[in-house]
């Protein structure tokens, strides 16, 4: 049994849970930030008993907390834009593909930042995926 792969699907399975619960929040008219504010505390909750149960310390350089926050920042506008989004009368069925295009943001950033390899495979995957993003979002 792969592992990452494994958890990357819990991953999945977990991310389109929480982007329904977006579109929950959105077409019950709630304000996205005040979504966005609950939502946080549920991840501290988690991550502080995750902490407590495996007694691990915590341990962020400066500049990975950094990135911690800004991440932070990154979601909470992605969270409230989808929110607003759905307010705003959005189908699901054309902003969830639309938001989506988040992973290729996030591979082509792999790409240049950790110079991971660009083969043919995987050029193909993305090509694949945004074009049945594109197909979705109609």
């Amino acid at each position: 049994m792969n592992i990452p792969i494994v958890l990357a699907l819990l991953s999945l399975v977990c991310d389109g849970i929480v982007r329904f619960f977006t579109k929950i929040a959105g077409v019950n008219q709630y304000y996205g930030p005040s979504y966005v504010l609950f939502q946080g505390v549920g991840l501290c909750v988690v991550a502080i008993v995750i902490h407590l149960v495996q007694r691990h310390p915590l341990d962020l350089s400066p500049g990975m907390t950094g990135v911690a926050f800004l991440g932070g920042v990154i979601a909470s506008i992605a969270i409230s834009a989808l929110v607003l989004a759905f307010r705003m009368g959005g189908e699901g069925s054309v902003l969830f593909p639309i938001a989506g295009m988040g992973i290729l943001v996030a591979a082509i950033l792999s790409f240049v930042i950790y110079r991971e390899p660009v083969t043919a495979p995987k050029l193909l995957g993305l090509g694949l995926g945004v074009s049945s993003i594109i197909v979705l979002s109609r």
